[in-house]
């Protein structure tokens, strides 16, 4: 089993195919998870309240996986040539040291400041036993993005060596824990229950690729952080700087659009990121799955100068993505309804939610094309060191998505959560746009 779990990839579609197949997996755990949410706890108050716990968390989760993200280390580590290994771990345990550090200060103060962030997460939640149970689950979520963020240092080495099944794992034990957590605690527990489970999955998350690594002799050690060391650390902070602004502005975009929500009748909320949760299956599938096998081999094309090897791997993971994104929209928005019974429950809802849901399941599924190719182009820069442009690019994207949603909410759409996910898909195609006019521009430079 060990020997299978830590086999290498061949090539990059053999690497995708693994990434495709247990993030599938995946995928249909978090589809089992939302189906437990809909039919056990409903969409109303009580979801709404786990999804707003979720987001200072997973804003904290992006700014601290920028810092120790494959997307960083894999170029920097790729420099060290065949024979600099002890190089290569000092470096690691460095970057080691200063997240455990760096991100435990800012843990501890965002749980003493939670009580006040509360109110921004959801202006419209008045009720003081809610307001509670969003400062205390938020504060027990606190820990899912520190595991999460080591995990991701983990894995930028597995994937380093082109480990893929070992590094899919992850998700799928993390969202496997979830589901357990629904099953098993949260009859006892209540939603407190579900949120520990999500934090014993993320420790899981980060646990099965140790054993690899510690084969590898490359566990990371505390280190002295030294005036040289920090040499390094400010190179890494600089390149992740505009990283960890992108993948924050994601979560701050969806911070304001579950804000607007909050403003809206209950149960808003729980339809916005459950129809949301349903557009990342094929999101992750497709694009992520595609994305992740072609980061490695554009790094090391671009980092060996090879520029016709790396426009061509651009150009042919860009194509494939294109193809099966169209075909995905084209089923998923035929039968949106259909998926919306079969993985939701047909009687999961009241039949003016489920239109609500599946309308907003709609709108999502038509901006699946312009998502998965912006996080290309993204990556593509980012294998060539070059992290200023996506970051630009994304400001405007979030910012015109958060426009368009307070627009749309104050012109007479604050009855449903359908203006948001309209909001957030023409952002998305507009924003592509100007993604794909960058790179095109880039390309040949690059």
């Amino acid at each position: 089993m060990r020997d299978f779990l830590h086999r290498k990839s061949k090539s990059i579609s053999q690497a995708a195919l693994v990434l495709a197949a247990f993030t599938f997996g995946a995928q249909l755990l978090s589809l089992v998870r939302d189906r437990l949410f809909a039919s056990h706890v409903g969409a109303g108050i009580e979801l709404d309240t786990y999804y707003y716990a979720f987001k200072i968390p997973d804003i904290l989760y992006a700014i601290f996986s920028a810092l120790v993200s494959l997307t960083v280390l894999i170029p920097l580590l790729s420099k060290h040539k065949e024979g600099e290994t002890d190089a290569m771990k000092h470096t690691y345990s460095v970057l080691f040291t200063v997240f455990c550090a760096g991100s435990s200060l800012l843990i501890l103060i965002v749980f003493i400041l939670m009580p006040h962030l509360v109110h921004y997460i959801a202006p419209g939640v008045v009720d003081v036993g809610t307001v509670g149970d969003i400062i205390l689950y938020s504060r027990i979520l606190l820990l899912q993005p520190f595991f999460l963020g080591l995990s991701n240092l983990l894995g930028s080495y597995t994937q380093m060596k082109e480990r893929f099944l070992l590094y899919a794992c992850s998700p799928f034990i993390y969202n496997l824990a979830t589901v357990l957590g629904l099953i098993v605690l949260y009859p006892k527990f209540g939603m407190a229950g579900v949120v520990s489970a999500v934090v014993i999955g993320s420790i899981l998350h980060g646990l099965i690729q140790l054993p690899y690594i510690r084969n590898e002799n490359f566990i990371p050690r505390f280190k002295k952080i030294t005036r040289t060391e920090w040499r390094l650390i400010k190179e890494v902070i600089t390149q992740s700087i505009p990283r960890a602004l992108i993948l924050s502005l994601v979560q701050i975009e969806f911070l304001f659009l579950n804000s607007i929500a909050s403003l809206m009748p209950q149960g808003n909320t729980s339809m916005l990121n459950l129809a949301n949760n349903l557009q990342s299956v094929p999101l992750s599938l497709i694009g992520v799955s595609l994305v992740v096998a072609s980061f490695p081999s554009l790094s090391r094309s671009y980092a060996t100068g090879e520029k016709a090897e790396f426009r061509k791997i651009f150009t042919k993971t860009f194509k494939t993505i294109l193809l099966w994104c169209t075909l995905a929209t084209l089923v998923l928005f035929a039968l949106k309804k259909w998926v919306i019974y079969i993985l939701l429950g047909a009687h999961s809802f009241s039949p003016e939610s489920t239109t609500i849901i599946v309308t907003t399941f709609g709108i999502f599924i038509l901006g699946l094309i312009p998502q998965c190719i912006e996080m290309l182009i993204t990556r593509t820069y980012y294998a060539a060191g070059n992290t200023k442009k996506p970051a630009a690019l994304n400001i405007f994207a979030a910012a015109l998505t958060i426009g368009l949603a307070y627009g749309f909410y104050h012109n007479g759409g604050g009855s449903s959560v359908i203006v948001l996910a309209l909001a957030f898909t023409i952002g998305a195609w507009i924003s592509c746009a100007l993604f794909y006019v960058s790179i095109r521009r880039n390309l040949l430079k690059l």
